[in-house]
């Protein structure tokens, strides 16, 4: 029986691999990254996806998106995931904390979970509408921690090239108040002495509550990310390891380690966590995507300061490094798929009045100018919009001394009404100066009220959906 089991599990993988290369050969089936760090929007985001295209002909207003337009989409579908081993991305549980009274946003990602969606629309041009006017497209998409996205350039680096680079942000003013406990704790540490398991774990454990502090307060780029949201992996002690100080890699550099000291237990648990957790999840994940959505959070950087706002364009230029880039065709598509369209979006623009959009994308790609040059040149296309992907507010006016002055209007976390001018934008990466003069506090709305079977509101999403999908259901 458990044979006869085993090759009927075998026989349905094969099917699915047939029906999924088949569909790559055709150009109908679509991988999608959503990509963004922490606190960007990811969750809604791709809740929101799935609830526009589920409601496209009913109650979504996808003026933009050119198949609804047209009158051509017959309809989208939800199917099981193509991977069996991950979690069902939770799209009614995030539904339902939206429809709730009050409603409140869905929980943020802590592991990997997918979607695959199917679309099913009519053709408008090429020989073979002749032959069938239906086509679908398959959209898969792959939600997954924005803590664990930073782990990727770690793979081209060495354990010592790692602790400099850690080295260098411990050290610098607005994070070492924040790291003298772990600085202090790790000097104690002999690495030549026999491996001592337990006073790696505590010093492990101190460098993990530092990360945690800096996330709290505002940083982004913290490595490794599954110190700070270990999934599967907590207590486990490939994370037992931590950055070397400066005088630490000067004398590492001219000894040889030890079997079984301090120092070789770092040195193998750091390599185990390259080869064994991000080489995994980057070879299963990130080198198969054939289009990207990258979500920033530009306005809770300008809220927190000058030191946050680098950190999180450090961040972004770090991570953008680790995807394949280039034109797609039908052989790379089956054999080394590259992203070959990628939008930028300033999420949250439901924070800010209209008038300041056009602004939150102009300092968008100010932050993003040399990665987006690359990619260019790569023969990748690229757009930068900013959007809400559930839009939390409404924009108002008011008079003030004679002057029409646009406002937003909406509640807060606690059900209390808001109605304010958050401030302006600044158009490009401010400088020193510019600090120095103006402060941000741009506020939180909590998610809208709605009837239930009313489709999420929502800020150019049907532009986003164009330029992700436009082009495959022609």
């Amino acid at each position: 029986m458990k044979k006869y089991l085993t090759t009927n599990h075998f026989i349905d993988k094969v099917k699915r691999n047939v029906k999924v290369t088949g569909a790559r050969l055709a150009d109908r089936h679509l991988n999608l990254a959503v990509t963004g760090l922490s606190g960007s929007g990811k969750t809604a985001f791709i809740t929101s996806i799935i609830n526009q295209l589920l409601e496209a002909n009913d109650s979504a207003e996808l003026p933009f998106f050119s198949v609804v337009r047209e009158e051509r989409l017959y309809g989208v579908k939800r199917e099981a995931q193509p991977n069996l081993s991950l979690r069902r991305f939770e799209y009614e549980r995030a539904m339902q904390a939206l429809n709730a009274n009050p409603p409140v946003w869905p929980e943020s990602t802590t592991g990997i979970s997918q979607v695959r969606l199917h679309i099913r629309y009519r053709k408008n041009h090429g020989l073979s509408r002749y032959i069938s006017e239906d086509a679908k497209l398959i959209l898969d998409i792959t939600d997954y921690p924005g803590e664990w996205l930073l782990d990727l350039p770690l793979l081209e680096m060495d354990y010592l090239q790692w602790s400099e680079h850690c080295e260098q942000e411990m050290l610098a003013k607005e994070r070492h108040p924040i790291a003298a406990e772990f600085l202090a704790l790790r000097e104690s540490l002999n690495l030549s002495d026999v491996g001592d398991e337990l006073a790696l774990k505590n010093i492990a454990s101190v460098y993990t509550d530092y990360l945690h502090k800096c996330r709290a307060a505002g940083f982004q780029l913290l490595q490794p990310g599954r110190f700070i949201l270990p999934g599967e992996l907590a207590g486990a002690p490939v994370l037992d390891f931590f950055p070397l100080s400066e005088d630490q890699i000067q004398q590492l550099a001219n000894r040889h380690a030890k079997k079984g000291s301090n120092r070789d237990l770092l040195f193998k648990r750091y390599e185990h966590y390259q080869e064994q957790v991000v080489k995994p999840f980057y070879v299963q994940h990130f080198k198969r995507f054939d289009r990207q959505v990258v979500l920033v959070d530009c306005l809770s950087a300008l809220n927190h300061g000058s030191a946050h706002f680098n950190d999180l364009q450090r961040a972004l230029n770090w991570l953008l490094t680790s995807f394949e880039y280039g034109k797609s065709n039908v052989l790379s598509r089956l054999f080394s798929p590259k992203i070959d369209k990628l939008i930028f979006a300033a999420s949250k623009a439901d924070h800010v009045t209209p008038d300041q959009q056009s602004n939150l994308v102009k300092l968008l790609d100010s932050m993003l100018h040399n990665a987006r040059k690359q990619m260019q040149f790569d023969g990748v296309s690229t757009e930068s919009t900013a959007i809400a992907a559930i839009r939390a507010s409404r924009a108002g006016k008011v008079v003030h001394q004679g002057e029409n002055i646009q406002i937003l209007q909406g509640s807060d976390q606690a059900g209390e009404p808001i109605r304010l001018f958050p401030g302006d934008v600044p158009s490009k990466c401010p400088d020193n100066q510019f600090w120095q003069n103006q402060g941000f506090d741009f506020p939180r709305f909590a998610p809208p009220n709605r009837a239930e079977n009313q489709a999420l509101p929502h800020i150019r999403m049907d532009r986003v959906l164009e330029f992700i999908l436009g082009d495959k259901i022609q």
